[in-house]
């Protein structure tokens, strides 16, 4: 599914990532731990193919990603990459169900009925059908990530990735969100990629990828 190999990046002098090499397997969910600086975003947007690696090489979905020039690497991630971050990112003058959709009107003015049939049960899955119709302002912070989780999943993306998404939810809300992280990869068969500083919340995580540590489990 996914292959980073001796991926390195830095800022001027500063080295954030040295020589990062892990695999993640389909329907697996891969938390990425490390202290504030450690480099887990900056990673994660690596992945996402929204900055570039200083060296090494990322094989997804069997497509060497540095060969891609930038009109391929954004049709590729537009077709195989979901993202979800901390501040959910919704779009404040549409309503919730117009944010969902966002990711496939851009391409397409009118949606097809397979499309239509996903988004249902996308928010059937995710129990904010009678949100739909709301505005972001509307809703509470947990609310507002299913949304955004929603939005993600549309395109049906290869790999879910979540930079922080518990960041800005209390403890019932971050819990919230991790089981539903869990749901999607049990029922939907969905591979998620998390960034978080929260290790109370990646116990049933298929890895744990440790930054700035010797640890990794």
């Amino acid at each position: 599914m996914l292959e980073l190999k001796n991926i390195s990046k830095s800022y001027g002098e500063q080295l954030i990532l040295n020589d990062i090499s892990f695999q993640v397997n389909e329907k697996e969910l891969v938390s990425i731990l490390g202290p504030s600086g450690s480099g887990k975003s900056t990673l994660l947007q690596i992945i996402g193919l929204l900055n570039p690696a200083d060296s090494g090489s990322i094989l997804l979905d069997n497509v060497e990603c540095t060969n891609l020039n930038e009109k391929e690497l954004i049709a590729f991630r537009n077709k195989k990459l979901g993202f979800v971050f901390q501040f959910h990112n919704l779009l404040g003058e549409f309503t919730c169900e117009e944010n969902i959709k966002m990711p496939l009107l851009i391409r397409e003015k009118t949606l097809i009925e397979a499309q239509l049939e996903l988004f249902d049960k996308i928010i059937n899955k995710l129990s904010i059908s009678d949100l739909i119709k709301k505005y972001p302002n509307q809703l509470s912070g947990g609310e507002q990530q299913r949304v955004a989780v929603a939005r993600a999943l549309i395109n049906q993306p290869k790999i879910l990735l979540a930079d922080e998404p518990t960041g800005n939810l209390d403890n019932k809300n971050a819990v919230n969100l991790y089981e539903l992280f869990l749901e999607l990869k049990e029922d939907w068969k969905q591979c998620i990629i998390m960034v978080t500083h929260n290790e109370n919340l990646t116990k049933q995580s298929d890895q744990i990828i440790y930054l700035n540590s010797e640890k990794r489990i």
